[in-house]
């Protein structure tokens, strides 16, 4: 599958600078942020992407505020769903393919081994609940649509509504102790934001549609994963387990961690195992600029 011209929504965010970088080689690029392209405003999707004309359109705009959304709900789903349409619509009526990201938590976390694109999802909370809803209007929108759900993200460009990613934040508790706690309650398939971006290149090349799952290879906790980026990082402190209960009030799935069975059906992954991914990003130039803004 050829394509020209690329669109990315999203451009300056975690995702969508690499995807930025990925595609910039051999394809036509252009990138859209707030406040120029708020997806929610269908007016401001319209005119910017009816300007532009691209071929794809990828979208990575999300509220992505979990325990914030339980009581924004309509703030959630105003991003996650109406916004997620929008940008379909829109790339449906351009003859454009969209592309979507989804989330792992559409499931409830009760199995014990990773989620394939065949089990049916039932969120546990507002953010899941509307991801769910934003994937179904964007697959509904044209059959070449792909969704490609994913988790986790880490990488040189921190979110910009979270303010630091999960690997800055370890760094910062770290700061001067010899040990830190965290939980082991929770269990995912942490993701690198550079190799999902080219992950989606090749799916797009490959002329794929549909829901794909796209995370790193394995899984594990968040202990385990904040244990792995500081030995990594030459860094001798202790991540012990954090006693439940710091997420009351909020249903949070205990075990959503991903398989790619879709990608390797199709002889497509290119997802590597969640470690080797992690010592590739604290290792780049840019695991080691950000580790720099962050402490130093």
């Amino acid at each position: 599958m050829t394509m020209q011209h690329i669109a990315i929504i999203g451009a300056r965010g975690a995702l969508g600078s690499d995807l930025m970088k990925v595609f910039r080689d051999g394809w036509q690029v252009t990138g859209f942020d707030l406040p120029d392209l708020d997806v929610t405003r269908l007016d401001q999707v319209c005119r910017q992407l009816e300007t532009a004309r691209p071929n794809v359109i990828i979208n990575t705009a999300a509220y992505n505020l979990v325990r914030e959304a339980e009581s924004n709900r309509d703030a959630a789903f105003a991003v996650n769903e109406t916004g997620a349409a929008n940008v379909a619509d829109v790339a449906a009526n351009l003859g454009a393919v969209c592309v979507h990201y989804g989330t792992d938590y559409v499931f409830d976390g009760k199995r014990n081994h990773p989620y394939a694109e065949t089990h049916a999802p039932r969120p546990l909370n507002v953010y899941g609940a509307s991801k769910l809803a934003g994937e179904e209007r964007v697959l509904a929108a044209a059959p070449r649509n792909l969704v490609l759900r994913t988790t986790g993200l880490y990488g040189e460009t921190p979110t910009l509504t979270k303010g630091m990613n999960f690997v800055q934040i370890v760094w910062q508790l770290a700061r001067g102790k010899q040990e830190i706690a965290l939980s082991e309650r929770e269990t995912c398939s942490p993701t690198w934001t550079l190799e999902l971006a080219k992950q989606t290149r090749v799916l797009l090349e490959a002329g794929a549609s549909g829901l794909f799952h796209a995370v790193q290879e394995g899984a594990c906790s968040w202990r385990e994963f904040a244990q792995a980026i500081l030995d990594i990082s030459g860094n001798n402190v202790v991540v012990k387990p954090k006693p439940a209960g710091d997420d009351a009030g909020l249903a949070r799935p205990r075990y959503t961690a991903l398989a790619n069975a879709r990608l390797h059906a199709l002889g497509l992954n290119r997802m590597s195992h969640w470690r080797t991914a992690l010592e590739k990003f604290l290792n780049s130039e840019g695991g080691r600029r950000l580790r720099e803004r962050t402490i130093g």
